[in-house]
């Protein structure tokens, strides 16, 4: 019961903190007076909103097949972050495959375009990427690739500036050079923070998603002595 509490109230302030980031940025040298100002980040909270109970669902869901395979331990893990990266995926799906990747996110594509999708996820991450001052959030993706596979260009011109993706050639014949390539970008990415995040890559791989969060923030905790 305690962990269904705490994750309500995780998606709960992730909610408010969309809604935050909009009374906030009116500090940044911006009239909020101005119509097309308002107009633009009411356009931007609407398209997040619609997300928020699909975003819940899934993480329910995900939270409740891993706790399965792991029971009696703590579970710790970014739903946004796994949504965002398969979400991304889905741009370069088709058919049934695309179908399958949006469901398993929660979405029923009869209630929401795919097209809201991608603008939800899109400005989710732009809200979370420019928190108030104190708080820094940063959230991207990158696709590893051997240099043989090219991925269509109409891919990479959405996917880009809507996921904040980077694609990389790699070479996975060579593991060990694949492997420091992946890690080190990771640990640039997370002001080394997350190292040694991939081992024993197969030399058959043809390629590699990652998705990272990189946090940083105040916290104040008080502790009880009895």
């Amino acid at each position: 019961m305690k962990t269904v509490f705490y994750i309500c109230l995780l998606l709960a302030g992730l909610h408010a903190f969309a809604y935050g980031q909009l009374t906030a940025s009116h500090h940044n040298g911006h009239d909020p007076n101005e119509p097309n100002y308002h107009m633009h980040h009411s356009a931007e909270a609407a398209a997040c909103l619609k997300l928020v109970p699909n975003n819940a669902d899934f993480a329910f869901k995900f939270l409740n097949e891993v706790a399965l395979e792991e029971p009696n331990k703590n579970i710790f893990f970014s739903p946004v972050s796994i949504s965002t990266a398969f979400a991304m995926l889905a741009l370069g799906a088709r058919s049934i495959t695309k179908i399958q990747i949006l469901e398993g996110l929660a979405f029923n594509l009869t209630e929401i375009q795919e097209k809201e999708i991608h603008e939800g996820f899109h400005n989710l991450m732009h809200m979370l990427s420019h928190p108030e001052s104190g708080v820094q959030l940063n959230m991207g993706n990158a696709i590893f690739l051997t240099e043989k596979l090219k991925p269509l260009e109409k891919f990479l011109d959405d996917a880009k500036p809507l996921y904040q993706l980077e694609v990389l050639a790699t070479d996975f014949n060579n593991p060990t050079e694949a492997e420091k390539e992946i890690n080190d970008y990771i640990e640039k990415k997370t002001q080394g923070k997350i190292t040694n995040l991939v081992k024993e890559i197969d030399p058959q791989t043809i390629m590699l998603l990652a998705s990272f969060v990189f946090f940083r923030g105040n916290c104040e905790i008080q502790l009880n002595s009895e």
